[in-house]
C-alpha cells in the first residue's frame, strides 16, 4: 500500500509559470493553465506510481506558529500573482468535483500537515511519497518515506530516498536540519549565518556532526578567523533558524484514511467541468487511465474534498490476469501483424494507389547512419475509401524462446537475430517507390534514411505531419507525435517506455513480444494518418499550403541528402588538439589555484563564489536562486578588478570546446567511414531557422582562435577536393532596407557602400572617409540592434556610453533612416490587430501576448514582431537557395556535395578542378533566390579545411 502527499501550492505555482508566457484558455476565454497543470500532474503520478491513496495539502491563509517564533519569517515573499490567484477558485471547484482530499490546518503550514500525515500513516500504508521539490522534506526521509521531485521543463520525476541523501550528503537525513540552519533560506527569509553557503554549511556538519559540537569546538578549530567570527556572532540566530526548519510531525489531526483512496475524475460533475473548460487532453488522459485501471474510475462518485470527505468506494487492485493481454489490446484496436509474405502481399493488394500511405519505422537506435530496421508500420485505405487495419511488418526480431533468455551480466541478449528483410523489400519496396502515391510520415526524414539504407527508398510526393504542425504554429512548444495526437485527436499514445517490462535494463527492441511491439508500432502509423487528415486541410485553409509544399517539404529532401553526405573529421588532428587542450587546462588550473590561494573545484559555481566574494572580497554583481552568480557577464565585469575571473573565463572556454567537440566528435563519427552525420532540425526555431544537433555544428565559434582550430578538423573526404564556403553578406540589414523601403538604406546597398560607415557618417554629419573605427563600430551596433529591438540601456552597455548618449544616438539614427521607424511602428500595429506577423514568403508566427497587460511580456512580443519578418525571411531565403542549388547540382551533374548549413553560410565539398563551376552555380543560386529592392551579395571562399574555407 502506498500514499502520495502532494504539495499543492508548489504544484499550482509550477502549473501557472509553465504557461505564463502562453496561458491556456477555455472556449470562453477563461485561463485554465493551473487547472490543466494541476490535473495533469496528479494524473501522471497515478499513471506512474499507482498509489493506493493520495491527498493534496495546502497552506491555510494567514500567519502560522513560525511567525510567532520569528516575525520576519517569509517576509520577503512576493504576493501571489493576480493571474494565478484568479484561477484558484476554479481549481478548488474542480478538486471538489473530483473528490480528491484537500487538507488544510489553520495556523499550520502544509509541510507540517504532510509530515504528520506521513508519520500517522504507519500501519495504514507501507510507503509514503512527498510530491515536492522542497529540500526541507529531506529531513523526514527514512526507509518508509521518500520524495518525488518534479522534473525540470518536462523531465521525468526523480525519486529521492534516505539512501540517496546518505550517498549525496554523507549525513543522515535528520542531520540536514543542522546544515539548513547554518545556510539559511533566502526564499523563506530564514537568516542562518551570514555568508555561510550550502557547501560550507555541509562541510561543517560533516566535520563536527551537529551545531552543539560545532559551537563547543569553534575557537579551538582550524576554521578561518572570518568564519569563526561569523559563527560566533550569529550563534543564537543559527539555533533559531534550526527551530524554524524543523518540520512538525505531531499535529492533532482527525484523518479519514478511506477518503484518501485514489480515484480518477470520471464523475459527471467533474467531467462536465472539464468539458466546459475545454480541457480535452485531460479528459482523454482520464479515459486512458480509466481503461487501464477500471477500479479507480468511480463513475458514481459524489464530488467532495477536505478533511471531512465522504468515503469513496475503495479501489480494487487490478491483477495481471484481469488486465487485457497485449494480444487482446492489439486485436481490440484492429491492428494487424503482417509477419509472413502472403499476409503482407494481401494487405498491399487491398491498398488504394490514389490514397495516402502512412509509413513509420522501428529501429534499433536513433543513429540513422548505424541503426538497423526492426519493422515497418503502415496505414492506408482500400479502393472503397475504407481504412485498412493499421499494420506492423516485422523485419528483424529475436525469438526469446530460443537459446535461453537475456543475461543480466551481458550487454546484449544472447538469442540470434532473425531477419526477413529480403522478403519485405521485395514486396514493400515497389509500393514505397511508387512515384504517384503520397507517403505520409512524422519526422519522415528519419524514416526515409533508414528505409534507404534498407533498400526501400521512398519516391513520389511526401507529407510530414511534424512539418505541417510547424508551419501552422511554429511557436508551439513541440511537434512530437504524442503531443500532436493528444492536442488534435485527444488520444494518449503508448509511451516508448511501456514497450519494455519493468526492470528491463537492456531495453532491446528486437526482444519485445510481437503483440506488444505490434500495438505500439501500428499505433504510430495509424495516428500519423489521422493527423494528416486534420492538418492537411488546415494548411490550405490558412493559406500556408504553398509554404509547406514549395519550401519545407523540398528543403527536407535537401537536408536528408546533406545528412547522408556527412562531413569527414581528421581524427589525428583532433587527438593532437585534445592533448593541447588538456595541457592548457592543467596550466590554467595551476594559475587559478595560485591566484585563489588554495585548490578548489573550478567547475563549481558555489565554490568559485566563495573564493571570489568571500576570500578575495570582490563585489558580487547579481544573484540567482542558488546564490551569487558567476556567469560570463559577471566574470567579464570582475576581470577588470582581478586576474582570476579572466582565467576562469579562459578555462571555461577551453573546457567547453574540449568536452563538446574535441572529445565528442570522434565518438559521433561513423565507425566505418569516419564521417560526421549531423541532424538538421526544421521544426525547432519559431523564425524558421534550421538548427543542428548530434553534434551541433552551428555553435562552433568562428571568431576565436580555439574555435577556428576546431573547424580545421573538418576536411574533404577525397584528395584533390576542397571546401567551398558561401555566405550571405549582411542579409538581415538588406532585408531591413527592403521591408522598411527607406531611401537612405536602399541607396547605401544599391551603391555598394559600407553601410556601417555610411550610417556613421550620416548620423555624425561628416564625410565617410572621416569616420573612425570607433564610430563605425557604434553604427554597426545600432544597425543590427534595431533588428533585435535593442533599447538605449542595452546599446549603452554594448558601446560603452551613457544611457543618455545611447538614447540620443538612437534618436538620430531614426531621423537618418525614418523609414525604419515607420516600418517598426507599422509592423507592431499590424501584429496587434491580427495577432501574428509574416515573412516575405508567408511564414507566419503567432503573437498571442502582444496585447498583454504585462509590460515585460508585451515588450518582448513587440520585439519578436519586428524581428520575425527580417530573421524569418533570412531563414526562408537560405532554404530557397538550398533548394535551387540542389536542383542545379542534380541537373548539371556537377560532383559537388552540399554538406553544411550554418546560419547564412553553406559549405560544399568540390573537386578542385570543378571549383570555378561550383562557385558560379552556388553564387547564382544564392543571389537569385529572392528578388529584393537591393542586391543580395554572397561572399565565397575555398580551402583545404572548413576554417580555411570560411575566409
Amino acid at each position: 500500500m502506498s500514499l502520495i502527499l502532494i504539495d499543492g501550492a508548489a504544484l499550482y505555482y509550477r502549473s501557472h509559470y509553465a504557461f505564463a508566457n502562453r496561458p491556456l484558455t477555455a472556449p470562453n476565454g477563461e485561463v485554465t493553465s493551473v487547472a490543466y497543470g494541476f490535473f495533469n500532474g496528479i494524473l501522471r503520478l497515478i499513471e506512474q506510481y499507482q498509489p493506493d491513496k493520495l491527498a493534496v495539502v495546502l497552506d491555510a491563509k494567514g500567519k502560522n506558529f513560525r511567525h510567532a517564533m520569528y516575525s520576519d519569517y517569509k517576509a520577503n515573499r512576493k504576493p501571489m500573482p493576480k493571474e494565478l490567484a484568479d484561477q484558484l477558485p476554479r481549481l478548488d471547484e474542480l478538486l471538489q468535483a473530483w473528490g480528491v482530499p484537500v487538507l488544510k490546518v489553520p495556523q499550520v503550514e502544509a509541510d507540517d500537515v504532510m509530515a504528520t500525515v506521513a508519520a500517522r500513516s504507519a500501519g495504514v500504508v507501507d510507503k509514503v511519497w512527498f510530491f515536492t521539490g522542497d529540500k526541507d522534506f529531506m529531513q523526514l526521509l527514512d526507509g518508509r518515506i521518500g520524495m518525488l521531485k518534479p522534473g525540470h521543463r518536462g523531465d521525468a520525476i526523480k525519486t529521492m530516498t534516505a539512501d540517496d541523501v546518505r550517498q549525496k550528503y554523507q549525513l543522515e537525513p535528520e542531520d540536514l536540519i543542522q546544515v539548513f540552519a547554518l545556510a539559511g533560506d533566502k526564499s523563506d527569509n530564514i537568516p542562518g549565518a551570514p555568508g555561510v553557503g550550502d557547501k560550507t554549511a555541509l562541510k561543517l556538519i560533516q566535520e563536527f556532526g551537529n551545531l552543539e559540537v560545532l559551537f563547543e569546538k569553534l575557537e579551538a578549530s582550524k576554521l578561518t578567523p572570518r568564519l569563526k567570527r561569523v559563527l560566533g556572532e550569529n550563534r543564537e540566530q543559527v539555533y533559531l533558524s534550526r527551530d524554524l526548519f524543523i518540520i512538525r510531525q505531531d499535529l492533532d489531526l482527525d484523518l479519514n484514511w478511506e477518503a484518501m483512496n485514489t480515484l480518477l475524475p470520471t464523475g459527471p460533475e467533474v467531467t462536465s467541468l472539464l468539458q466546459d473548460l475545454g480541457l480535452r487532453r485531460i479528459r482523454s488522459f482520464v479515459d486512458q487511465l480509466a481503461g487501464r485501471y477500471p477500479a479507480l474510475a468511480g463513475k458514481d462518485q459524489i464530488g467532495s474534498s477536505g478533511m471531512e470527505s465522504p468515503v469513496p468506494s475503495a479501489p480494487k487492485e487490478v491483477s495481471a490476469t484481469e488486465s487485457p493481454s497485449w494480444a487482446e489490446l492489439r486485436q481490440e484496436r484492429g491492428y494487424e501483424i503482417l509477419d509472413s509474405g502472403p499476409k503482407l502481399q494481401q494487405w498491399l493488394e487491398q491498398l488504394d494507389q490514389n490514397s495516402p500511405l502512412a509509413v513509420d519505422t522501428e529501429t534499433t537506435g536513433l543513429r540513422r547512419d548505424e541503426a538497423d530496421l526492426v519493422g515497418v508500420c503502415l496505414a492506408g485505405t482500400n479502393g472503397d475509401g475504407e481504412d485498412l487495419p493499421p499494420a506492423y511488418v516485422p523485419v528483424r526480431w529475436r525469438d526469446m524462446s530460443e537459446g535461453g533468455t537475456a543475461q543480466e551480466d551481458t550487454l546484449f541478449p544472447v538469442q540470434p537475430v532473425h531477419s526477413r528483410l529480403d522478403e519485405v523489400t521485395r514486396l514493400l519496396g515497389p509500393v514505397l517507390a511508387d512515384e504517384k502515391r503520397l507517403k505520409v510520415g512524422q519526422n519522415l526524414k528519419f524514416d526515409e534514411w533508414i528505409l534507404i539504407r534498407s533498400g526501400m527508398p521512398l519516391a513520389g510526393p511526401r507529407f510530414d505531419t511534424m512539418l505541417a504542425s510547424y508551419v501552422l504554429d511554429p511557436g508551439r512548444r513541440g511537434h512530437g507525435l504524442d503531443d500532436l495526437v493528444m492536442d488534435h485527436l485527444g488520444h494518449r499514445m503508448m509511451p516508448y517506455g511501456e514497450l519494455f517490462e519493468k526492470g528491463d535494463r537492456l531495453k532491446d527492441i528486437m526482444s519485445v513480444a510481437g503483440d506488444r511491439l505490434g500495438l505500439y508500432a501500428a499505433e504510430d502509423a495509424h495516428y500519423t494518418l489521422l493527423l494528416y487528415r486534420v492538418l492537411a486541410p488546415r494548411l490550405d485553409q490558412e493559406g500556408l499550403g504553398g509554404l509547406f509544399r514549395d519550401m519545407e517539404m523540398p528543403v527536407a529532401e535537401v537536408l536528408l541528402q546533406m545528412e547522408r553526405n556527412g562531413i569527414l573529421i581528421d581524427r589525428k588532428f583532433l587527438k593532437g588538439l585534445r592533448d593541447r587542450f588538456e595541457t592548457e587546462l592543467a596550466d590554467l588550473e595551476k594559475k587559478i589555484h595560485q591566484q585563489a590561494g588554495e585548490p578548489f573545484n573550478i567547475q563549481s559555481p558555489k565554490q568559485l563564489a566563495v573564493i571570489l566574494f568571500e576570500k578575495l572580497g570582490l563585489k558580487p554583481i547579481k544573484k540567482t536562486a542558488t546564490g551569487w552568480s558567476t556567469d560570463v557577464s559577471v566574470l567579464t565585469a570582475l576581470a577588470e578588478d582581478h586576474d582570476l575571473p579572466a582565467l576562469i573565463l579562459e578555462y571555461r572556454q577551453v573546457a567547453k570546446l574540449l568536452n563538446t567537440y574535441v572529445e565528442t566528435l570522434p565518438e559521433l563519427a561513423n565507425r566505418r567511414t569516419g564521417l560526421i552525420h549531423t541532424s538538421y532540425n526544421q521544426a525547432v526555431a519559431a523564425t524558421g531557422r534550421l538548427s543542428s544537433s548530434e553534434p551541433n555544428l552551428q555553435n562552433i565559434p568562428i571568431r576565436t582562435e580555439l574555435g577556428r582550430l576546431i573547424r580545421q578538423a573538418f576536411v574533404p573526404r577525397e584528395q584533390g577536393n576542397v571546401f567551398l564556403s558561401a555566405d550571405y553578406s549582411q542579409v538581415e540589414l538588406r532585408l531591413l532596407a527592403h521591408l522598411a523601403d527607406d531611401p537612405g538604406l536602399l541607396r547605401a546597398f544599391n551603391e555598394g557602400a559600407d553601410v556601417h560607415r555610411r550610417t556613421a557618417a550620416l548620423i555624425s554629419g561628416i564625410a565617410e572617409d572621416e569616420v573612425t573605427p570607433e564610430m563605425r563600430y557604434r553604427a554597426k551596433a545600432i544597425n543590427f540592434g534595431v533588428i533585435y529591438g535593442m533599447g538605449a540601456r542595452a546599446l549603452a552597455k554594448q558601446i560603452d556610453v551613457t544611457v543618455k548618449e545611447a538614447s540620443a544616438f538612437i534618436a538620430t539614427y531614426f531621423e537618418t533612416y525614418p523609414g525604419v521607424r515607420v516600418f517598426i511602428d507599422r509592423t507592431v500595429e499590424l501584429a496587434r490587430g491580427q495577432g501574428y506577423v509574416e515573412t516575405l514568403l508567408g511564414r507566419r508566427r503567432q503573437l498571442p501576448d502582444i496585447t498583454s497587460s504585462n509590460n515585460r511580456v508585451r515588450s518582448f512580443q513587440e520585439r519578436v514582431a519586428v524581428n520575425t519578418p527580417i530573421q524569418g525571411t533570412a531563414a526562408d531565403l537560405v532554404k530557397l537557395a538550398m533548394i535551387r542549388i540542389h536542383k542545379e547540382l542534380t541537373r548539371s551533374g556537377c560532383p559537388a556535395l552540399m554538406l553544411l548549413q550554418v546560419h547564412d553560410e553553406l559549405v560544399l565539398e568540390v573537386p578542385s578542378d570543378r571549383l570555378a563551376e561550383a562557385t558560379t552555380l552556388v553564387t547564382e543560386g544564392m543571389e537569385g533566390a529572392l528578388e529584393l529592392k537591393v542586391p543580395l551579395v554572397v561572399d565565397v571562399h575555398s580551402g583545404c579545411n572548413w576554417a580555411e574555407a570560411h575566409g
